[in-house]
Order: structure tokens, then sequence, then C-alpha cells
């Protein structure tokens, strides 16, 4: 027993050594994939969708937004001229807000209003300008408003993906000219900041800066070639919508002694005191626009609640205050900006994902098991990166671990499942193979083996005759199984000239196996007076035929010759032969009893008894062999009576439950 479960064990390892195989280069197939940036596109549609699905969260109101849209155009005409900004402008600066951003371009002639502006802008240091620095088309340039100081302007170029969308921003870059420049955003929150004695150069360092394989990136552009520094946006952070004042209401609330105006005043007051104010368009045709998929809500959505589809139209004004919010919280201590791991890390990670689906493959054992629990453990894969995103803005790699996960899992899965089919089979022909020496030539070799003990043993004509018969059985079995192998193993040969065809009633087929047996010229069934006929049309009629597949009317043929083999074998001094079908609440039996000398050590050790063993486990039940007192049964006559006082009984029986009577498992190797 323990030299079989060690060698079990090392079948086992041995096979499990051979699935490592398969199952590690597909994770290296996986991390092969997303350093070739072919999984890029689906790692930002899942940190898309996470960040659409985040919690609202509160946070400080720190920005007001004054949008410029349709009404706001036609109240004040188109473009929006040099003297409605300088008067917007004087008045803001009225409610005291930190720092006022101007997020529409002036890039125009001189003209009327102009003079205003450009004092405002070179006399009021809260307020920072936007123009477009850093596109490699000159013409794409904008500049800043004229006179407006050059540590007040901030470039509001925006970096977009291969696939359209907005997930980071650019901090700080060189132009053309080989000048450093600050953002737009980075501009706002430096003068917030500086009213709460809070340099932002020096908190810089809290701001996790963005790198070519960064989160899902791969060989993105890092702003390398200009010096820039990039974070990523974190909009799961940022769900929360922005207050808002059109620009015509602060117009309108520049008209001294009027009622309605006061009230008004009164209600944006403390949308804008100790805020930071970005002016900027939200019209519908302004040429100041992005989409992106992270975003819940934007005010374009707003404005046009039926645009249920995923991907938003997003306001350049909206990604300059996403952008400022995360600068400040992070400068003031609180965890905005969105973070990855390295690049080591994120591949472990991935690796540890892939080596869980093969270890839960070589444990369960079963393809579909395999198939369920992986299931479960890609739901548990996606609740855990959501909850890195959404309670420690982590941005974990959730495409690569899946499909690392899922595919070493099932390569895993089905590559053990041909394994151990490959291994059964040949167990299967190994079996098969006995079944049909045991059948023939064993028997006719004990045969022989008896014939020469006996008394006057065999001549050397008898002797040669039988051996011939015996070479003629051993050249039959490959014929036999090849047969067996085309039929699909629809027949079982108990010899040479007796062939059954299974898909028989099982009743008839059991009948054939026992006449066939007990006329075995075998020295058990020599003495034998008693033959207690058994009824096993039982089977068909209780279990309705239909029950029993191929299989199981093979294991229960197998195992009904071997028993009764057993007996004329074995059981010398036997009398009586008993065979019970024996139909119970819950369980089925099959008996066979005789009165032989009993059980010996060398008959149950033997290939029959495992076999028989084997049969009993795929049916789902067990096999049984043991000896018990004789009882004088009524119709015995006196001698036998006599002897029974002395004798013992034996019993080879499987049991197996009714609710398994058409199973047949196959057993697998481990």
């Amino acid at each position: 027993m323990l030299r079989r479960f060690f060698h079990r064990l090392g079948v086992q390892r041995l096979s499990t050594r051979e699935l490592i195989v398969p199952g590690m280069l597909t994770i290296g197939v996986v991390c092969l994939l997303r350093v070739s940036s072919l999984l890029q596109a689906q790692e930002w549609m899942a940190l898309d969708t996470f960040s659409r699905y985040c919690p609202a969260q509160t946070h400080p109101a720190r920005i007001t937004l004054v949008t410029v849209n349709e009404q706001d155009y036609q109240a004040t005409g188109f473009p929006i001229s040099a003297d409605v900004l300088a008067k917007a402008l004087t008045h803001l600066d009225t409610y005291r807000p930190r720092v006022i951003g101007l997020d529409i371009f002036r890039d125009l002639p001189e003209g009327q209003g102009q003079t205003m502006l450009r004092k405002i802008l070179a006399t009021q240091p809260n307020v920072i300008a936007a123009e477009v620095a850093l596109s490699d088309e000159p013409m794409m340039l904008v500049n800043a408003p004229k006179g407006a100081p050059a540590k007040q302007v901030g470039f509001a170029d925006i970096v977009v993906d291969s696939d359209g969308k907005i997930r980071r921003i650019v901090l700080s870059a060189e132009d053309e000219q080989g000048v450093q420049k600050s953002s737009f955003p980075w501009l706002l929150a430096k003068h917030y900041l500086a009213a709460e004695s809070v340099e932002l150069e020096a908190e810089a360092s809290k701001l996790p800066q963005f790198y070519p394989n960064s989160g899902g990136y791969s060989w993105a552009d890092a702003g390398a070639a200009n010096n820039s520094t990039q974070m990523l946006m974190n909009f799961c952070m940022l769900q929360q919508p922005y207050d808002t004042v059109p620009l015509r209401d602060v117009l309108r609330t520049a008209s001294a002694g009027d009622g309605e105006a006061n009230k008004l005043r009164n209600r944006i007051a403390p949308l804008l005191e100790d805020r930071v104010v970005i002016i900027g368009k939200t019209a519908t045709h302004a040429k100041d626009s992005f989409i992106t998929s992270a975003a819940s809500q934007t005010l374009y959505s707003e404005q046009f609640p039926e645009h249920l589809h995923p991907t938003k139209i997003i306001n350049g004004v909206e990604i300059h205050s996403h952008a400022t919010e995360q600068i400040i919280g992070t400068a003031l201590g609180m965890k905005c900006i969105l973070e990855t791991w390295t690049e080591l890390s994120e591949y472990l990670w991935i690796i540890a994902w892939g080596i869980l689906g093969m270890t839960t493959s070589v444990l369960l054992r079963s393809p579909w098991k395999s198939v369920v629990t992986l299931l479960f453990s890609i739901l548990l894969l996606t609740l855990l990166s959501y909850h890195l995103l959404v309670a420690h803005n982590i941005w974990a790699p959730i495409v690569p671990s899946a499909l690392a996960l899922c595919s070493a899992g099932l390569i895993t899965a089905f590559f053990d499942r041909d394994m151990r089919f490959e291994l059964t089979q040949r167990q299967t022909t190994i079996e098969q193979t006995y079944e049909s020496v045991h059948s023939g030539p064993l028997q006719r070799l004990a045969d022989i083996a008896r014939g020469i003990k006996a008394q006057p043993p065999l001549s050397n004509e008898q002797l040669q005759r039988q051996l011939a018969i015996l070479n003629t059985d051993m050249r039959n079995i490959f014929a036999r199984m090849r047969q067996d192998a085309i039929t699909k193993q629809y027949s079982l040969y108990l010899d040479d000239m007796t062939l059954l065809d299974l898909k028989e009633p099982l009743g008839d087929l059991l009948y054939q196996v026992y006449e066939h047996s007990i006329q075995q010229p075998l020295p058990g069934f020599k003495d034998i007076q008693i033959y207690v006929v058994p009824e096993f049309e039982k089977l068909s009629e209780t279990f309705k035929e239909k029950r029993f597949n191929i299989a199981a009317k093979r294991g229960l043929c197998l195992f009904l010759q071997e028993a009764l083999l057993n007996v004329g074998n074995h059981a010398a001094g036997a009398t009586r032969l008993e065979v019970n079908c024996l139909i119970e609440t819950h369980t089925y039996r099959l008996q066979i009893i005789d009165d032989g000398t009993g059980i010996t050590q060398q008959s149950t050790d033997g290939q029959g008894t495992y076999q028989a063993i084997t049969i009993a486990q795929r049916l789902g039940g067990q096999f049984c062999r043991s000896t018990y007192p004789l009882s004088n049964h009524n119709n015995a006559h006196e001698g036998i009576k006599e002897r029974r006082k002395s004798q013992k009984s034996t019993i080879c029986e499987i049991v197996w439950p009714r609710q398994t009577a058409r199973l047949f498992r196959r057993r697998t190797i481990n």
C-alpha cells in the first residue's frame, strides 16, 4: 500500500511537471503581447470603464467654471470681444477669487478694448492666460493675449492617445525655442496654493510622473524629445461635477442698482470667492472639445441627457479643471493622482494570476470545474482591480492578468485532460490485454499445470496438443484487441470460441457468462451438487436497460466471469454455488457464494481482485470478498449437513448505488 502511494505521488509529480511547461509558455506569450502594445487599447478601455463607474466622492469645492455657451455668444457676440473679456475679468476680481484662468485665446490684432485687456493682464497677477505652444505645426500655435506677463501664461496643449481619448496631461515642457514652460493647470494650482503657503515646486515630488510604460501604456511618448513632464488623469476621483456660472450672469451682475442683478450677485458670490475660476468655452460649435470614456458625465452630456453612449464629449476647460484639482489635492496631502506600479511589479502580478490559473486546473483535474473556477477568479480579479482604483488610486493591469489567468488555466486544464485521457487509454489497453490473456491462455496454462501434476500425468502427445492450443490463443490476442478497437468495444471475448455482443440486454449477457463459466473443466466445479440458478432478468426489468451503457455491461460481465472462475480454480471441495441479484432500497448487489475451502492470501492478492475493485469503483460502489460459517439448509441431505459443521462459505459481491446504475466512470491516473 505504501509503495503504491509513493508510486502514485511520483506519477502525479511527473504529470504536474509536464503541465507547467505549456502553462508558463502561455503566460510568457501574454507578457510578450503586453510588451508589444497589443493589449494597450484593451487596458485603456478597462481603465475608462472602471473610472466611469467609480462612486461619486465629495471633495472641497475649489474650482468654479465660468462657461461660455451659445446663449452667452448671443448676448456678447461671436467671437467675444476684448472689451467684454476685460469687463468680465474686472468684475470677477471683485468676488475675490484666488486665481482666474482665461482659457480663451486672444491672438487678435489691436482694436477696441485691447488696451483695457492688456492693462488688466499686466496689473492683475492672479489672472493666468492660456496659449498653444507645443504643436509641431507652426500654424497651430496660438500666442497668449498681448500684455500678459510670461510668468502668467501657461500652455493649454492636451495630449490625446492613439484612440483619440484623454487620459494624461502635460505639466511642463520645452517649446520649439527650447524655453521651459509650465502648463495652464500647473500655474493655476501654483497661484491657488500660494495662499496656503504651499510651494508647488517643493511638492512636485508627490506627483507620480508618467513614463512610456506606465500602467497599460506600452512605448508611449512620454515627452522625452521636449523634456516634458506628464501625469495620468484620475477621472475616478473627479466624478463630482464642478460649480458653473454662465458668463452672461457675471456680466449682468456688473449692473449697479438692478434688483435682479443683486439677487444674482448674492447667488454666485459663494461660488467665486476664494476659488480657482476658469473661463472657458462650452458651446457645441467651439473647437475646444475632446472625447473620453472615463467620465460618467460632462457638461456636454448634461446639456444632452439623451446622449447615453459611454464615450462622451468633454470640453478643454473641464480637462484643465480636473488637472488643476488633482495637482492641488495632491500638494495638500490628498491622494488624488492615478498611480501605477513598477514594470517588474506589474509583470509579477500578471505571472502570479497565470500561476493561479495553472494551480487551479492542476488541483481540480477537470476542465469544466476549472472553467467555473476561472470565471470566479476573473470576477475576483475584477473586483480587486476595481478596489485598487477606487480606494487606492492604483491602476492595476487587469486585461493581461485576466488573459494569463484564463489562457494558462485552460491550457493546463485541457493538457491535463488529454494527458489523463492518454494514460487512461494506455491502462484500458493493458486491462483489455489482461482480460484476453486471463480468459484464454492463463486458463489453458492452469489446465496444463493441473494435467502435469495429475495421476496419471498428461502424455507427451496431450501436452503438445495443449501447447499448440495455447500458442493459437496467444496469437489470437492481437486480433481480438484490434477487433475491439474497430467495433468500439461493443463485444467481449470469453474465449476464442465465445463472443458476446454487449448491445444485448444485460440479463441475457450475464446468463451467457454464467453458462460459459460453469461449463469450464475446472476442479472447483467437479464436486458441486447444488446450483442456485440466478435471476439475471431482474436487472433488465428493474433498471430499464437504458440505465446501463456498454462499459457498465462489460464491467459486470467481467466481474461475474472472474468470480465464477475463482470458484472453479480455488474453491476446492465446494458442493454449492449460488449467484444472487439483489435489489435493495438504495443499492444493487451481485453476489457469488460457494461453500468451498474459503479465502486464501493468494486468491485475494491477484490481478482479478484488483480488476474487481476497479469495476466497483467505476460503478461508484464497493467490492467485497469474505467468509462466514455455513448454515444448515433444510433441503440439504444429512451428509452435507455434517460436512458444513466444519466448513466456511465464501461470498464475493459487488454493491453499487441505484442512482448511479447508468454510470461507469473511467478510472483516472493521478
